[in-house]
């Protein structure tokens, strides 16, 4: 054999056992691989928009923030009751308007120094700030002088009820009693920060992300922060300073953002995941069948609605709002899109919201009839006149059809012109922020089971009130509920208040969520509740299990 032909072929020789190898080794799955190391990996939806406790606001960012941070207290992930974190224990006193709460002298941030009360102090003032433009701020408002610093009538933060006495107790002073108080605090806005990391990255009166970067973040949950690769992965390394090492069987967690659900079922089946971060309709039945111990169906608070720009013509019109949210069949959606036990969403607050429960006679209808004839009211008799309606939303191939759906139900029940449009994850947030929409894919999940983290987004100087919503029977209804003298009253008053926010269609209710997704056998410790928490404690992966 010629000596360029024997090169040639020992050449490909060499190329071909290099690929065998190569297959060998990747016929070995991602998921499989990483349970050996006790590394979740998990499906995430998008990029996180911020990694900053006082911004983040959508559930792929608290999913990963809660790997990155601890606040006073936890919620129980079966029971959802609030549970000693970083605080060991606490003392309520004055009815109900004063906290004094414990630090555990072990909480520490990843670079070893003390979680200290002031650390706390000063995440939440800096939350109140104007400039920090946090949307969650609202959150803040049981606590002593939080609505003054955040309306900018009392400029002096120090003025806020909370106050570090010595490193080792934080004192919180309300301005009412407020029963659901401790599960707020589970929230990733009243997180501790880092002060001297913040200063040393001009972040404590700006909105300076670049303390959030792998390297620079400094966090005191389960995690550090080890690497942010956008539309790659966000990966989370145990923090060797974590005050409870002993309830910390992960090493680590991986959040893989995959907005298209069928190549998330895909990466699944494939055993590139343990947790998706939803299924596939079209792939439920056969999951169900084939793979039972993979699928879960939890019960979610949560709803699927679409947000209207009520500062916008023509959605100003509350007539034109009404007439498109009567137009929608919930239930053709859910069976022909969704199927993954969700419910038609008559109301804006879920069933089984702790003791609240939606009177019927302020749930929204259903009725084509009817809502031509709220068009023809309001000046635009078979859609004639109203102009387009545009109807965005962030990529997700669960969005689109659903959209798809309602924008085909509105031109032919009203004869209206919708068109989609499509947007990032960032940009969407950004649209909303800024207003910048007709009509937008919108949901919500409590942050506690209390009817008020529903309703509370749309007082007219709530930051998430990006509708542009005003009224002001609703925002003193609302103020009226929280100083109610006892629960029922106070339910009285944010049923009082739904059914002006429904009366006004300030928003279009479509479902209530089911939490249905995948999750692999090897996964230990995942406790399903209704509002899908988990701080990582006590999760573990069995690299065994089939």
């Amino acid at each position: 054999m010629p000596r360029a032909f024997t090169y040639i072929f020992r050449l490909l020789s060499a190329t071909a056992a290099m690929c065998a190898l190569c297959a060998c080794w990747q016929s070995r799955p991602a998921a499989e691989i990483a349970a050996e190391k006790g590394i979740l990996l998990v499906g995430n939806g998008a990029d996180p928009a911020t990694l900053d406790p006082s911004l983040a606001t959508g559930f792929g960012e608290f999913k990963i923030l809660s790997g990155l941070f601890e606040g006073l207290v936890c919620a129980d992930t079966k029971t959802l009751e609030p549970k000693p974190a970083t605080a060991k224990s606490w003392e309520i006193s004055d009815g109900g308007k004063k906290y004094t709460f414990r630090l555990d002298e072990n909480a520490k941030w990843s670079d070893g120094s003390k979680v200290t009360a002031n650390d706390f102090v000063f995440a939440w003032r800096r939350a109140l700030l104007p400039q920090i433009g946090s949307e969650y701020s609202s959150l803040f408002a049981p606590i002593k002088n939080a609505e003054k610093i955040r309306a900018g009538i009392e400029k002096d933060t120090a003025k806020l009820g909370a106050r570090a006495e010595g490193d080792g107790t934080l004192v919180v002073e309300l301005e009412r009693p407020t029963p659901h108080f401790l599960s707020m605090l589970c929230h990733n806005a009243f997180f501790p920060l880092p002060q001297k990391t913040l200063e040393k990255f001009g972040a404590c009166d700006r909105r300076n992300s670049v303390w959030t970067r792998p390297g620079n973040m400094v966090s005191n949950g389960p995690f550090t922060l080890s690497e942010w690769r956008i539309n790659d992965r966000v990966s989370l390394r145990r923090n060797p300073h974590f005050r409870a090492a002993k309830m910390l069987k992960l090493n680590g967690v991986d959040f893989f953002p995959i907005s298209n659900i069928n190549t998330e079922d895909r990466a699944f089946r494939s055993g590139q995941l343990h947790i998706t971060e939803s299924v596939s309709p079209a792939r439920i039945e056969h999951t169900k069948k084939n793979f039972p111990k993979c699928l879960r169906a939890d019960p979610w608070l949560g709803v699927y609605y679409y947000m209207l720009n009520s500062s916008r013509p023509p959605l100003d019109n509350p007539l034109v709002r009404k007439a498109l949210s009567m137009a929608i069949d919930r239930k053709a959606i859910i069976d022909g899109i969704l199927k993954g036990g969700q419910t038609p969403a008559f109301s804006f607050v879920p069933p089984n919201c702790g003791t609240y429960s939606t009177p019927p006679e302020f749930m929204v209808r259903e009725d084509a009839a009817a809502a031509r004839k709220l068009l023809a009211d309001a000046g635009y008799p078979g859609g004639r006149g109203l102009g387009k309606i545009t109807i965005t939303y962030n990529t997700s191939e669960q969005h689109k059809p659903i959209a798809e759906a309602i924008a085909n139900m509105w031109e032919k029940n009203l004869g209206v012109d919708a068109e989609l449009y499509n947007l990032s994850w960032p940009a969407y947030l950004a649209a909303r922020r800024s207003g910048d929409f007709c009509v937008a894919r919108s949901s919500w999940v409590a942050d506690f089971a209390d009817p008020e983290s529903f309703l509370s987004n749309f007082v007219s100087d709530s930051g998430l009130n990006h509708s542009r919503y005003s009224n002001a029977r609703f925002d003193k209804l609302c103020d009226d509920a929280s100083n109610a003298a006892d629960k029922s009253a106070r339910n009285r008053k944010l049923a009082e208040a739904e059914g002006v926010l429904l009366a006004d269609a300030a928003l279009i209710p479509v479902y209530f969520y089911s939490r249905s997704y995948l999750i692999s056998p090897q996964v230990r410790g995942w406790d399903s509740n209704p509002l899908d928490y988990h701080n990582f404690l006590g999760v573990s992966l069995d690299a065994s299990a089939k």
